[in-house]
C-alpha cells in the first residue's frame, strides 16, 4: 500500500481511492454535466484565512487536497450584497417612488443567486422573497459571477438596475483574498416613506377639549388645589320651586358645580326621575355658540344666590324658598346674609289603616299563615340560627297523664318532648295492654300556646313535675321526668 495514505482513521479503508468522487452527497457538477453536456472543473477560490474549512487539516495529503469537492470546500460561504432600486408608485399624490432594499445572497457552491427583500413595517408592499434560489443570467446569456457585483456598481436582473451599496465583512476579505477590492459603503437615498415613518409630528395638546371631556365624564381638575382641599364633601342645599313643582339645588363649593334634583314622593303619579341637570357649571346667561364664537364664560358663585332670588338654569326660572342649616351658618360666617331655613313642607302622610290579622285556621303552623297577611309574596318565617345550633339535638322528656275521671282513660300515659333547638312540643301515647286504646302519636310536633298565660306559646319554664298544663285543649298532669332532663334543669333554671 502506497504511504502516502493515512492509516487508523475512522471510516478510512485502504482500498479506497482518492481520484474518485464517490462522495455521499450529490454534487452540482452532474447537474451541468446533464444541462451543459460538460462538467465544470473545480473552482479556486481562496478562502480567507480565519473561515477556512478544518475538512482540509485532518488529510495532509495533497491528492486529497486537489479532489476536496467544491460542495464541501465552499460549504455554508455565502456571499452578501446589501443594493436598493427605487419603484416608481402612480397611485398616491403623496409620494413618486419607494426605495426597495434587497439583500442579494451569492452561493459559492454552485454560483446561485437569491435576493431577499428588507421588511419594512406598514410600507403596504408584500416583502419577504424577492427572488427565488437560482442561476441567473445576464442579458448577453452569460451567467452572473460574483466578480459582476461591485459596490457603488449597477447591476440589472429581470428588467431591474440594482444598485449594490455595500457588502458584509466576510464579502470584503473573500473579495480581496481573490484579488477585488470593494469600494467603501455609499450613502443611502432620501426615502420619503422613511422620514415620514421615523419622524414623529409634534403633538399640539388641546387644553380646552382635554377639560371639557374630563368634565363631561365627572372628572376634571379645578383651577385650585386649595379650593378643592378646603371644601371637599361641603355642599350647599337650596330648596327651590319650578312649575309648581319641588326641586333641590346643591351646590358644591369644591369646583362651583350645580346640580338640580326633584322631590319624588310615594304615589305622587309622576316617574321618580332624580336629576333635571347633572353636576356641571351653572351659566348665569345661556346661549348656544355659533361656529368660531366662544361659549358661555361667566357662571353662578355662591355669593350670586340670595333669597328669594329666581334662579335661571338654562332659561328655567327657580323660585329660590330657603336651605338647609348648614347653609344657613355658611353665609351668616361668610356673607353676614340671613338664609331663611326650609322653603316647602313634607306632604301630609296617609293613614294606612290598621292590618286586621284574621284568626289562625289551623292549616300548616301560625308563624307561616301570618306571613299571608303581611306580604303580598309570602316568605318562610326567620329561624333562629344560633339557637338551633347551640341546642340541636337537645330534647327534654315528661311523663305525664289526663286530668280526668273517665275510667278508660285514668290509666293513660303520655310522653311529652320538648324540643329546645326551635320550642315545639310532641305527645306521644305510650303502650297500656288491654286498654283498647292504640300506642303511637298524640300531637303533632308543633308550637302551642299556653292559655294560661295570655296566649303565649309554651317554654321550658312552663314545665314543672307536679303541675298542670293545657296543650290543644288537654290537659295534662306531669308526673315525672327522665334523669337527663332533670340534670338539665336543675343546671339551668334555678
Amino acid at each position: 500500500m502506497n504511504s502516502i495514505y493515512p492509516t487508523n482513521l475512522p471510516g478510512f479503508v485502504y482500498y479506497h481511492d482518492p481520484t474518485k468522487l464517490d462522495y455521499k452527497k450529490s454534487s452540482m457538477q452532474y447537474q451541468d454535466k446533464k444541462l451543459f453536456g460538460e462538467i465544470e472543473p473545480p473552482k479556486s477560490y481562496s478562502l480567507p484565512s480565519t473561515y477556512k474549512s478544518d475538512s482540509s487539516s485532518n488529510l495532509n495529503s495533497e491528492s486529497t487536497k486537489e479532489y476536496e469537492p467544491d460542495y464541501v470546500k465552499l460549504d455554508k460561504k455565502v456571499l452578501r450584497y446589501f443594493g436598493y432600486f427605487k419603484e416608481s408608485i402612480v397611485e398616491k399624490e403623496l409620494e413618486s417612488g419607494r426605495i426597495r432594499l434587497l439583500v442579494i445572497y451569492y452561493y459559492l457552491t454552485d454560483d446561485t443567486i437569491s435576493i431577499v427583500d428588507t421588511r419594512q413595517e406598514n410600507s403596504g408592499i408584500p416583502q419577504g422573497g424577492f427572488l427565488s434560489r437560482g442561476k441567473i443570467f445576464k442579458p448577453d446569456g452569460s451567467r452572473f459571477h460574483f466578480r459582476d457585483f461591485k459596490v457603488g456598481g449597477d447591476v440589472f436582473i429581470y428588467g431591474k438596475y440594482i444598485r449594490i451599496y455595500d457588502a458584509d465583512q466576510f464579502t470584503r476579505d473573500f473579495c480581496r483574498e481573490n484579488g477585488i477590492i470593494l469600494g467603501p459603503k455609499q450613502e443611502l437615498p432620501e426615502d420619503p416613506f422613511i422620514k415620514k415613518m421615523t419622524t414623529k409630528p409634534k403633538l399640539v395638546k388641546d387644553n380646552i377639549m382635554k377639560e371639557y371631556l374630563e368634565y363631561s365624564m365627572g372628572g376634571g381638575k379645578v383651577k385650585s388645589a386649595k379650593q378643592f382641599l378646603e371644601n371637599d364633601r361641603k355642599v350647599l342645599r337650596y330648596y327651590a320651586k319650578f312649575e309648581g313643582l319641588k326641586y333641590i339645588i346643591h351646590y358644591y363649593l369644591s369646583d362651583d358645580t350645580v346640580e338640580i334634583r326633584e322631590v319624588n314622593y310615594n304615589n305622587s303619579g309622576r316617574d321618580p326621575f332624580p336629576l333635571l341637570l347633572t353636576r356641571n357649571k351653572l351659566p348665569k346667561k345661556f346661549f348656544i355658540p355659533q361656529p368660531g364664537e366662544d361659549g358661555p364664560t361667566d357662571f353662578y358663585k355662591d355669593s350670586d344666590i340670595e333669597p328669594f332670588m329666581t334662579l335661571w338654569a338654562f332659561n328655567r326660572p327657580f323660585q329660590i324658598l330657603g336651605c338647609d342649616e348648614f347653609t344657613a351658618d355658611y353665609y351668616l360666617k361668610n356673607y353676614k346674609r340671613n338664609f331663611p331655613l326650609g322653603g316647602f313642607e313634607d306632604p301630609p302622610q296617609k293613614d294606612k289603616g290598621r292590618i286586621i290579622i284574621p284568626p289562625y285556621n289551623g292549616f300548616g303552623s301560625e308563624e307561616d299563615s301570618l306571613g299571608n297577611c303581611l306580604r303580598l309574596v309570602n316568605q318562610p318565617p326567620k329561624k333562629d340560627y344560633y339557637k338551633y345550633i347551640d341546642n340541636d339535638k337537645l330534647i327534654l322528656r315528661f311523663l305525664a297523664r289526663l286530668n280526668t275521671k273517665e275510667l278508660e282513660d285514668v290509666d293513660r300515659r303520655f310522653l311529652i318532648s320538648f324540643f329546645l333547638a326551635d320550642d315545639t312540643i310532641q305527645v306521644y301515647e305510650m303502650k297500656n295492654r288491654n286498654s283498647g286504646i292504640w300506642e303511637g302519636k298524640f300531637l303533632e310536633r308543633s308550637k302551642y300556646k299556653n292559655t294560661e298565660n295570655d296566649n303565649k306559646q309554651f317554654t321550658i319554664s312552663d314545665f314543672e313535675i307536679g303541675k298542670s298544663m293545657i296543650i290543644n285543649t288537654f290537659s295534662f298532669y306531669v308526673i315525672d321526668a327522665d334523669e337527663f332532663t332533670k340534670k338539665w334543669l336543675a343546671e339551668n333554671l334555678r
